[in-house]
């Protein structure tokens, strides 16, 4: 189902798709024709390192197509990219995107030979909405949860989370505690019953606190005892839809877990604003690239 952009108080930034075909298109679930993801492949023989790109759209709007700036760049690092496609609001509410996110990397995880895929480096790319999905992602790797569904492992050993929200329920209150900086546009008020926060939680958040708090990334730190992947984060200070104090409390949480985290706050950084890709694009790679050599080298040992 196709959800028409909306008007008005929501602005979306879209990064339209490079000129590149994909590879192959594969249908990872039976419950909607949305849960398919295209495969883009390096040039060469595999099996390649993954990166998951999931796209933004507050939840509402959008689909693989989005969000592939970096495909370019990561084809020629040789890196494999999975733009997947996920049940939107308009469709089903929470939990279904996790879920679909979750089997989508499953799947991919079950058919990596036939893909020619290195099971061994899955890396999640999401900005916004896509960076929060990325991030439950990488925090449920490796502990069972209420997403788990069929497919098996969807664990994943790097997450990179652009201006993604992280705590909806503190998004209004972060706002006016510390607005963003410069000459913004006015805020986006999460709290009310329209918002893409509460479309997607089926209501008004603060009036459900518990399911709320189900889409937290920052919930399954807690407590947990398993290692989690290394988080690349970015916002910016001039964010009037994410406040960049979302974050900030994603990674001093991740840090007191003892999670390495990279972090970047680009001041007067806008939402969706072209200098995450012109200025991070090439750090997150680098910073992919180091990890997996890391991993190569722990396995060899």
């Amino acid at each position: 189902m196709r959800v028409a952009p909306p008007r008005g108080r929501m602005e979306l930034m879209r990064h339209e798709l490079p000129e590149i075909s994909p590879t192959v298109t594969v249908v990872y679930g039976t419950d909607s024709p949305n849960q398919v993801a295209d495969i883009y492949a390096p040039s060469g023989t595999g099996p390649w390192p993954l990166v998951v790109a999931i796209h933004g759209g507050a939840f509402m709007v959008g689909d693989r197509t989005w969000d592939l700036p970096h495909l370019p760049e990561l084809l020629k690092r040789g890196y494999a990219v999975a733009a997947i496609e996920y049940r939107l609001s308009g469709e089903a509410i929470f939990p279904a995107a996790v879920q679909d996110v979750k089997q989508a990397t499953a799947y991919l995880r079950s058919h990596a030979a036939e893909l020619s895929l290195d099971p061994s480096f899955f890396a999640a790319w999401g900005r916004s909405a896509g960076g929060h999905l990325a991030a439950m992602l990488g925090v449920t790797s490796g502990q069972a949860t209420e997403f788990d569904g069929p497919g098996g492992d969807s664990s994943v050993q790097a997450v990179i989370d652009w201006y993604g929200p992280s705590d909806f329920l503190q998004m209004d209150a972060q706002f006016i505690a510390r607005p963003p900086s410069g000459d913004t546009p006015p805020v986006q008020n999460h709290d009310e019953p329209l918002s893409p926060e509460s479309k997607w939680m089926g209501g008004p958040i603060q009036e459900l606190p518990e399911g709320t708090a189900r889409a937290n990334p920052i919930t399954y730190l807690t407590g947990a005892t398993v290692p989690f992947p290394p988080f690349f984060l970015a916002a910016g200070t001039s964010d009037h839809l994410v406040p960049h104090q979302q974050t900030l409390i994603l990674a001093d949480a991740l840090r007191e877990h003892g999670t390495p985290v990279v972090l970047h706050i680009l001041q007067d950084g806008l939402h969706g604003d072209q200098r995450f890709e012109s200025e991070l694009t090439q750090p997150a790679i680098q910073w992919l690239d180091q990890l997996r050599t890391a991993s190569q080298s722990a396995t060899r040992r």
